[in-house]
């Protein structure tokens, strides 16, 4: 065992270096297909959970093992699916003009693959029935097989070219691995029951939300995706603990207890955050007296509890307490952040749901799910720090700050002094008419309006005229990383026409039009300036040095920040009241004309 776990902890190790290299490489354009992607590949955990389904252990197990079986197949299936929805929209003008996608999935392609996948069955069974070589010593090649290919799919994230390609190769690994473990010495023939009622049901859910989610719900889709995966991985981890409490050691009960504490924080956490981004509970941060304090001493209370487990394995009292409070803890963690922070917030749950996975890999002895977890914990961990760093803010700011709250009544009492102006649609429309150059600023009021296919007409309508149209992508606009690329992707708006923060600022100044639809912080110029802003030092779109700036807002409400924007108050600006998409509606009616 000591001898397993060590080679499994080189294993997470060099994983998580491998990923680290690789999520680097991808761009913040496929920010949310990446993170969608490793929602997908967190769906291993439908490996172990297989096992643990069919395997007999007793009724709990299995009932908890079809019930993980559900959660991760409904995250492989939709993860998958909805990845393959937003790879499909990025294309360049080329390919749209041409009427094509970047990569097609042709009949023969798909042919090809129902051909391996009877291949891949048929030896199987014919290595075991005929030839007596067990399955399970094949199941080891298989797993190492779909680690390649989940690598390989990853790699080819590096691109929207090759994006769609490499995640073809990522679901033939999952495939690989979930018909190989089906041969697993442990399932019993009448588990095979169970094991597909499990995957039916999880395919059905996983397919109806992968096809008809719409992109503007993908944070709040992929929130509930890291609490499926955890709730799998705390689930098993419930199972073997119950199976083996008697038998445990301290070396054992270690990754055991960390994938059930870590996997109930992150459940319930994600079921928040989801909650948050559909409205159902405030977006404003849900803060009290003593929170912080509070929340730290909880968290205390189940670090002590987990020492005294790992200690005392055999505890189940303090077992039961521990899973409850972690649950608890995983609420009033996310509870006080508010939805602008959401983008760090979801990036860390994915990290936590990875390392709860891998965790079950430790657990089961599974290298393939090691890897994977190492893989997902990577990549959240990683795109958490981006948005903080695009924050210009700390981690432990976003998780125990209530950005957004404490600064409210001072935005209210430090206002800034100026005079705003109007301008009405046939006004712009006749602006556009001596335009060369317009740069596109959208943000996640445009997201709110559903105004991206508004904008993307608009856009054709100024390239027609021969205006050169750019898009000024922050990397925090929206709830989650790269979801405004997806939004304007999605309404046929070509991707080598978004640029990123660090690309665009220099073209501001050639711009004779700064066209600003939903965003508000991130535009801020106080964030250059004034110390006393919660908004100081965060890197923003400098749309305050185009010629003219033109912003659509509903009205001068303060931002997430609570403080004034005080762009509103520049000569050079004028603001467009109302609905963005009505406003973008009025505004391309009245260019035509």
């Amino acid at each position: 065992m000591r001898t397993d776990l060590e080679v499994g902890l080189y294993i997470f190790i060099l994983a998580g270096f491998l990923g680290y290299h690789l999520i680097m490489r991808v761009p913040p354009l496929l920010h949310t297909p990446l993170m969608s992607a490793t929602n997908a590949l967190s769906g291993i955990s439908l490996v172990g959970s297989l096992v643990v389904a069919g395997s007999n252990y007793s009724p709990l197990s299995t009932a908890l093992g079809v019930v993980a079986v559900v959660c991760s197949s409904t995250n492989v299936v939709g993860g998958f699916l909805i990845t393959d929805r937003m790879l499909r929209m990025f294309t360049t003008s080329k390919e749209r003009a041409d009427g094509r996608t970047s990569f097609r999935l042709g009949r023969k392609a798909l042919l090809l693959s129902l051909l391996i996948a009877a291949c891949l069955l048929g030896s199987l069974y014919w290595l075991e029935h005929v030839r007596g070589i067990r399955a399970q010593d094949v199941l080891r090649y298989l797993y190492l097989l779909s680690a390649v290919l989940f690598i390989l799919g990853l790699k080819g994230l590096s691109s929207p070219r090759y994006a769609r390609r490499g995640m073809f190769l990522a679901e033939f690994g999952m495939f690989a691995a979930i018909v190989g473990t089906l041969f697993h010495d442990d399932i019993e023939a009448h588990g095979y029951l169970w094991i597909m009622l499990g995957l039916g049901a999880g395919s059905v859910i996983g397919g109806m939300i992968g096809l008809r989610i719409p992109m503007s719900a993908v944070p709040q889709r992929t929130a509930l995706s890291h609490a499926l995966g955890a709730l799998a991985a705390t689930l098993i981890g419930i199972s073997e603990y119950v199976r083996h409490r008697e038998y445990l050691g301290g070396v054992e009960m270690t990754p055991l207890g960390f994938e059930v504490l870590i996997g109930g924080l992150t459940v319930s956490g994600s079921l928040m955050a989801a909650a948050k981004l559909q409205g159902l509970l405030p977006e404003a941060p849900i803060t009290y007296r003593w929170q912080n304090a509070s929340n730290i001493a909880l968290l205390v209370i189940v670090a002590i509890l987990f020492g005294g487990l790992i200690f005392v394995p055999s505890a189940g009292l303090l077992f039961s307490l521990m899973v409850v409070l972690a649950l608890l803890f995983g609420c009033l963690l996310v509870i006080p952040i508010g939805a602008a922070d959401m983008p760090t917030v979801i990036a860390l749950l994915n990290s936590y749901g990875g390392l709860a996975d891998a965790a079950m890999g430790f657990v089961l002895m599974n290298k393939i799910q090691i890897i994977t977890g190492s893989l997902d914990g990577t990549s959240g961990f990683l795109l958490a720090l981006l948005m903080c760093r695009a924050m210009n803010r700390s981690p432990w700011n976003v998780l125990f700050g209530a950005f957004g709250k404490a600064h409210e009544e001072a935005g209210k009492s430090v206002g800034v002094k100026g005079t705003v102006r109007s301008i009405t649609p046939d006004e712009l429309a006749t602006l556009f008419e001596g335009a060369r150059s317009v740069i596109i600023a959208p943000g996640y009021g445009m997201a709110a309006a559903q105004a991206q296919y508004a904008l993307s007409d608009l856009a054709k309508q100024l390239m027609k005229r021969g205006i050169d149209v750019k898009y000024a992508i922050h990397p925090v606009a929206g709830r989650m990383p790269g979801h405004m690329n997806v939004l304007l992707a999605e309404a046929d708006i070509p991707y080598e026409q978004l640029y990123e923060m660090e690309r665009i600022n220099s073209y501001f100044p050639e711009a004779d039009v700064a066209l600003v639809v939903g965003a508000n912080d991130v535009i801020n110029p106080a964030a250059k300036h004034d110390k006393t802003s919660p908004l100081y030092g965060m890197p923003i779109l400098e749309v305050d040095r185009a010629r003219s700036i033109i912003v659509l807002k509903r009205s001068l409400r303060p931002g997430f920040a609570g403080v004034d924007n005080e762009l509103y108050y520049n000569p050079k600006c004028m603001m467009l009241f109302g609905d963005a998409k009505e406003s973008l509606n009025m505004l391309l009616a009245a260019l035509k004309t």
